[in-house]
Formats: C-alpha cells, sequence, structure tokens
C-alpha cells in the first residue's frame, strides 16, 4: 500500500476545521443516546466497481449513515461486493484507491466479490484485506489444502441484547473468470468456492455458517452475497434460500438490477427478504430488523444529495494522489487511433475506424463474448501517436459505463446491425463500431427501419441493407443464438437498440469501458498498439453503386450454382421417393391366379395358369412356381413379364399340378417381391 499517512493526517485537520459547517454534514450532537430507536438499520451499497464518487457515492452513503445514528442507536454499513475495480483509478492502484475510499467512508464489513479479484488472489489477501477497516467475510471461499475458510465465513455483533450474523457469500463464478489465479503450479486448485455438485456444496457452505452462528446465540441472519442472476440457477441468490433455512434477509450484489425487496421461502418454509441496491451507488439500500418484534424491512433511497464533508474530502484527497499516475504512460501506439478526422469530424459516427476495432476487440476480449459492440458516442476524442497514459484513455472513453454480456439470437442480431447502418453514409452517434463480426452495407437499398417517437428500434419493414453478415468467419445462424458485449446502457434499450433486449443478460458488469481497453492493451496486446491497428480492419464494407453490377454479378453466379445444386438434390430425392412409391406398389400388389386344362386333337396335354393384379405396375416381372403337393414342394417354372403361363411337359394323366405366382422388381440394388397369389390346380384327367 502508499504511505498516505501525511496526506490523510492535513485531511483530518482542515475535516475537524469544518465540521460545524452546514454543507454536506450530517454532524449534530446528540445527548448521548436518548431519543434513539433500538431498531438495527443495516446501510449496505454493492457493485460499486470503483466509482466512489459517482451517483450519490461513498460520501453520501457516509452522510447518510450519520443521518441514521440520529436516530437509531444501531448503524451499520457494509458492502456486497464487486467494489474494488471498475474504473481506471481503481486498475492503476490495483484496487488501493477503492479500500482507502472505503475506509474513509467507515465500512465494517465487505464479501469479496468478482471485482475483488481482479488483481490476483494473493492482491486480496495479502495487501488489500490487510489495508481494510473493514472485515471481508466468505463462507465458500477455502484453502483447499486446509480445508478452512480464507476470511471468517461470518461476523457476529452484538446490538444490546440483539446478535445479529452477517453471512458473506462469494459468487462460485468467481473460480471460472480468474482460474488461472486459483492454480497451483501443477494445476492444481488451492482455493474454492464450493462450485461443485450442482449448487449443494454452496448450499451446505451456508447452512454451516448459519447453524455455527445460531450456536452462537445469533437471533437474525443477514446473509450478503455477490451472487449474479444468471443460467445456472444453482447459483443464485433465491436457489441459497431455498435450499437452506435460518436467513431472515439476503444482501446481493452482481445481480444487474435494483430491488427493494422480494420475499422468498425458505427451506423451512419460512421466508427471507431478498434485496439489492443495484450498481454504483445509485441507490441506498436501508435494512431495518425491528426492535419490537423479528421482523425485517428494506427500502432503496435514491437522488440522495447530501455528501458527509470528512468523507468528501478524504476521497478528494486520494482522488488528487493517485491522479497522478494517470499522466504515466502505460503504453505505446503506432498510428493516430481516429474518432474524426484530425480536423474534427467525427467520422466514428460514419466509418469502421481503427480506434473503434480497439475498442470493441477490448470489450470481446475482457467478457469473452462472441460479439463486441461500440456506440460511436462512447468514443469522444483521438489517441496520438506515440505513448499513451491512461488519461488518454479516459479521454476517448470518459463515460466509465459498465459492460455486460447478453445473449441474441440471429435474428436480434441482424435488426441491430441495420438499426446501425440505417442513415448511412450520414452520422449517426448510434452506428456501431464491431468485433467478432464482419458484414456489408449495400448503399443502394433505400433503409426501412421503423423507429418510434423516443427513437427506439420497432421494426425492419423492407429489405435489409445489411448483408452477408459473418460471425467469427461463419455465416450468421438467424436460428442461432451469440452471446454479445457492450454497455449497459446499449444492452438494456436505451439507446434505441430494443431489440437487444430480447434475450437474458448472462454475465453482469464485467468491467469499465476504459478499464476494459486498458486491460486489453496491456494483457493482451503488451502495451503495444501496433501494425493491426495502423487502421480500420474492414470489418464493415460499404458497397456504392459502382461496385454493385460486379457484386450483383457474383451473386447471380453463386445463386445459379446453388439453384444447380438444389435442382440436382432435387432430382435425386425425387428418385428416392419414385423407387419407393414402387417399393410400396410392389410389396402391396394382390395377385389373383386361376387355371385351366386342356387336350388338343393332336394329344398333346397343357394347364394355363394366368392371373389377374390389383394394380398396374410398370417394369414388373412375375415368377411362377409348380408343384405336385398342395402345401410343399413347390420349384420356379418360369419368369415372365407376360400375365399367363402354359405348361405343356411333364403333365401325366391322373395327376394334379398346383401353381402360384409372385411379382418382383429390381430397384436400387436390390430385388423386392410382392405376396404369393392364391394357389391354383388342375388335374390331368385325359
Amino acid at each position: 500500500m502508499k504511505k498516505k499517512s501525511r496526506v490523510l493526517t492535513a485531511v483530518l485537520a482542515v475535516c475537524l476545521a469544518v465540521t460545524m459547517m452546514p454543507m454536506f454534514s450530517f454532524a449534530a450532537e446528540t445527548d448521548g443516546n436518548a431519543g434513539l430507536n433500538d431498531d438495527i438499520t443495516v446501510i449496505y451499497s454493492s457493485d460499486i466497481n470503483g466509482g466512489v464518487d459517482t451517483n450519490i457515492g461513498l460520501a453520501g452513503m457516509a452522510a447518510y449513515v450519520n443521518e441514521m445514528k440520529t436516530k437509531s442507536r444501531y448503524v451499520e454499513l457494509v458492502d456486497a461486493g464487486n467494489a474494488l475495480s471498475g474504473t481506471v483509478l481503481a486498475s492503476t492502484s490495483k484496487g488501493e484507491y477503492v479500500v482507502e475510499a472505503l475506509n474513509a467512508a467507515g465500512y465494517s464489513i465487505a464479501v469479496p466479490g468478482v471485482g475483488e479479484f481482479s488483481y490476483g488472489v494473493d492482491s486480496l489477501i495479502d495487501s488489500l484485506a490487510k489495508a481494510a477497516d473493514y472485515q471481508y467475510i466468505s463462507c465458500n471461499f477455502t484453502n483447499t489444502s486446509t480445508g478452512q475458510t480464507v476470511f471468517k465465513p461470518y461476523k457476529l455483533v452484538s446490538y444490546g441484547n440483539t446478535k445479529v450474523a452477517y453471512v458473506g457469500i462469494s459468487d462460485p463464478d468467481i473460480l471460472a473468470r480468474y482460474e488461472a489465479y486459483f492454480k497451483n503450479s501443477d494445476g492444481s486448485y488451492a482455493y474454492s468456492f464450493a462450485d461443485g455438485n450442482n449448487g449443494k456444496d454452496l448450499y451446505a457452505s451456508v447452512q454451516t455458517a448459519i447453524d455455527t452462528a445460531k450456536a452462537e446465540g445469533a437471533q437474525y441472519v443477514i446473509a450478503i452475497g455477490s451472487l449474479r442472476d444468471a443460467e445456472d440457477q444453482a447459483y443464485t441468490a433465491k436457489s441459497i434460500i431455498e435450499n437452506t433455512s435460518g436467513i431472515n434477509a439476503f444482501i446481493n450484489s452482481n445481480s444487474g438490477k435494483a430491488s427493494a425487496g422480494e420475499q422468498v421461502k425458505t427451506k423451512d418454509d419460512m421466508y427471507a427478504l431478498l434485496t439489492s441496491p443495484g450498481e454504483g451507488t445509485k441507490n441506498i439500500g436501508v435494512l431495518t430488523l425491528s426492535a419490537a418484534g423479528k421482523t425485517v424491512s428494506s427500502q432503496l433511497i435514491s437522488a440522495y444529495k447530501l455528501k458527509d464533508i470528512k468523507t468528501k474530502d478524504a476521497i478528494d484527497a486520494l482522488t488528487k494522489e493517485y491522479s497522478g499516475d494517470l499522466n504515466e504512460a502505460f503504453a505505446t501506439t503506432s498510428s493516430r487511433l481516429a474518432a474524426t478526422n484530425g480536423s474534427g469530424v467525427r467520422i466514428v459516427e460514419s466509418s469502421e475506424t481503427n480506434l473503434g476495432d480497439l475498442a470493441a476487440d477490448a470489450y470481446r476480449a475482457v467478457t469473452g463474448a462472441d460479439i463486441a459492440f461500440v456506440e460511436a458516442s462512447e468514443i469522444k476524442t483521438d489517441i496520438a501517436v506515440g505513448g499513451m497514459s491512461y488519461n488518454d484513455v479516459i479521454r476517448a472513453l470518459p463515460g466509465n459505463k459498465n459492460i455486460s454480456v447478453a445473449k441474441v439470437s440471429g435474428f436480434d442480431l441482424m435488426d441491430a446491425l441495420e438499426m446501425s447502418a440505417r442513415l448511412y453514409p450520414n452520422r449517426n452517434s448510434g452506428f456501431l463500431q464491431v468485433s467478432g463480426v464482419t458484414f456489408d452495407i449495400q448503399e443502394t437499398i433505400i433503409p426501412s427501419v421503423t423507429v418510434d417517437g423516443l427513437g427506439n428500434f420497432v421494426s425492419v419493414d423492407d429489405d435489409y441493407r445489411v448483408t452477408n453478415v459473418m460471425v467469427n468467419g461463419k455465416e450468421l445462424d438467424l436460428m442461432g443464438t451469440y452471446t454479445v458485449a457492450g454497455t449497459n446502457d446499449l444492452l438494456n434499450g436505451k439507446t434505441g437498440y430494443t431489440m437487444l433486449t430480447n434475450g437474458p443478460l448472462t454475465k453482469v458488469n464485467v468491467a469499465v469501458d476504459n478499464q476494459a481497453l486498458t486491460t486489453f492493451i496491456i494483457n493482451n496486446l503488451k502495451g503495444t498498439v501496433g501494425g493491426a491497428y495502423s487502421k480500420s480492419q474492414v470489418r464493415i464494407d460499404s458497397i456504392k453503386l459502382a461496385r454493385q453490377s460486379e457484386i450483383d454479378a457474383l451473386v447471380e453466379k453463386k445463386a445459379e450454382e446453388k439453384i444447380k445444386d438444389y435442382k440436382d438434390q432435387l432430382a435425386a430425392l425425387q428418385k428416392q421417393v419414385d423407387a419407393q412409391d414402387q417399393i410400396i406398389a410392389v410389396k402391396s400388389l394382390s395377385i389373383n391366379a386361376s387355371s385351366k386344362f386342356s387336350k388338343s386333337s393332336s394329344g398333346k396335354r397343357s394347364i394355363k395358369v394366368s392371373w389377374t393384379t390389383s394394380a398396374n405396375v410398370s417394369g414388373i416381372k412375375y415368377q411362377v412356381y409348380k408343384s405336385t403337393k398342395k402345401t410343399g414342394g413347390f420349384k420356379k417354372a418360369i419368369t415372365t413379364s407376360k400375365k399367363y403361363y402354359t405348361n405343356t411337359s411333364g403333365l401325366t394323366k391322373g395327376s394334379t399340378y398346383y401353381y402360384k405366382v409372385r411379382g418382383y422388381k429390381y430397384l436400387n440394388g436390390k430385388y423386392y417381391y410382392s405376396p404369393w397369389s392364391n394357389v391354383t390346380y388342375k388335374k390331368v384327367t385325359k
């Protein structure tokens, strides 16, 4: 950790001089604890993502704590995880900046979420957790060699005569996100998050912590978790409540949405209150444990304007000190990374640029998505040739917007690209810079996208301008699904891309825009933005009128080839169908045979066997079998394509001769036979 004692001492001295000022501060004195209620008030935050002074901010959280201390005897400030990464300051300080800000705000408990492991497991355990004035808790983050939890599984706090256990739960997805951090040199896992057995191991870890805390006298159990709302339902906060007994309330982060409270039935048919304050201190979560009875309630406070002056000054001092590092070059670029044409005209709003490619590649790399989209409005300035500082990146992507991942159908993906191309070649602040996908824009096709009065996508009403869409080198499957990375505003439809809301979010708040770009440049490009980004990579190809005849000819040629293939396939299929029809006709053919004996004037004996069929089958032949016994001894007498046979040899007076007939046909290398006819017979009488 950096040494900041001198700075903080100076800050505290200033704070002491201004604490009586009315602006920002809730520092009113009370006469001891007189007039305070005995309710336990738990103030909570989640998904701060490094933004210690955005929205309400930590100074606002501290101010609200001070306000509650004028009303309630017992007040606690806790965080549900994902605080230590997400901004450039958080990243450049490797989390130290945020830890010191949380210290300044007066946090007492925190849970390690995905963001706490951004700098490695050793950094969290050996450095950041030790620098924290608050306590990290997690009941399922375990050292595999000892079987013990790395942090205490819960913290038991006494409020007068009431004991409350705060049980920490970390997201098992952490292991997959930062797999290399948790392995020994031999490839075995040094740590576990109870991520096995389809959730049962996790439930067992939580239940053990609850039972142990209750054995120590806990009357309330407050679970604090960092658990995403994911497709794998075994590891959600709701699943944990439903599969354990004893939780009174569950404060959750990493869910991607704010919720004041939802009653969820526990394993023992009781109810627990599930709440999440959402991201970025947009809300203050307030959980109240009633002193009058064992009841729990919650609310979210938004648009809170007051700031605690001591916390604000401390964070301002930290920001100033750590910001000095932002001007230092951390990488180099051999080409100007463009948002404009150099004269101030924003080409990023009407064409693919190398900076757009770089930013989209960064979003895709840090999230692991199939595709990434960056709206032109997110990219503000160029990055000049030479040394690249963190501030250069912040100026280029100043939004500090969280990036998530959504599952999107091929149809919706096509509509998103058409929405982006609808104004092309004119400028469009929503024009998409892309990674993982390539396509053409046919300028000759009149755009037919319909948007509502707010600019939200409604439909595509005619031919698509976007054609030849390839996803990672393969033709777009309209019936398939793809993972798409983008800002929450984009994926939530706030910028007009409403079709992207049709699929679920699979990863929430993975990184912040400018942090993703610096991470990609450092980790993936090893600090050098080289020739691959010297110009745009032609992911988006503009098809102008001059090229159209050439393209039409190529398309027509490919179409003819496909039509020929289809005709050949159809002919082969028709041949198979015809053969099958003939096979069925032969196998279902009914033959009725009869016979007649005669003797000519010259004394020649003959028996004529004739037959009729239930249907006419082209190309069929018949086999006539003969015997002197009715039920056996039949031998083939003749094969013929006629429907009669005259037996003139081997006929003896007084003998009876038996005949039967069947049809057959040779198809596709195999003989197929009809059923036998009836047995017909005649006796030679003279």
